[in-house]
C-alpha cells in the first residue's frame, strides 16, 4: 500500500474507490442525476466526486452507498479486496 500523500485522492487506491462507486452506480442503473436526487444534493455533487474534483468522507461514503441500496460495509469490503489484489 502506498504512503498517504497530502492529497490522498491522487492515489491508485482512491482511483479504485471512485471506480467502484461508478461501477456500482451503473450496476444499479442509477444515473448521476438520480443519485443526487436520492441524496438531496445537486447533480454537481455526484459529478464532482466521480471526476475527483471533490473528496468525500466516511459519512458521505455511507450515504452514497446507502442511496444506491448497497450495504456500505459490503461496498467497503469490495473496495478493500480490490486494493489488496494490487
Amino acid at each position: 500500500m502506498s504512503k498517504l500523500p497530502v492529497a490522498s485522492f491522487n492515489t491508485p487506491e482512491y482511483d479504485k474507490l471512485i471506480a467502484l462507486l461508478k461501477t456500482i452506480r451503473k450496476e444499479k442503473r442509477v444515473s448521476q442525476e438520480e443519485l443526487s436526487r436520492r441524496l438531496g444534493q445537486s447533480v454537481n455533487f455526484v459529478l464532482k466526486i466521480e471526476q475527483k474534483d471533490r473528496r468525500f468522507d466516511v459519512v458521505e461514503f455511507f450515504q452514497l452507498f446507502t442511496a444506491l441500496e448497497v450495504d456500505p460495509v459490503e461496498a467497503f469490503t469490495r473496495f478493500a479486496k480490490e486494493v489488496r489484489a494490487t
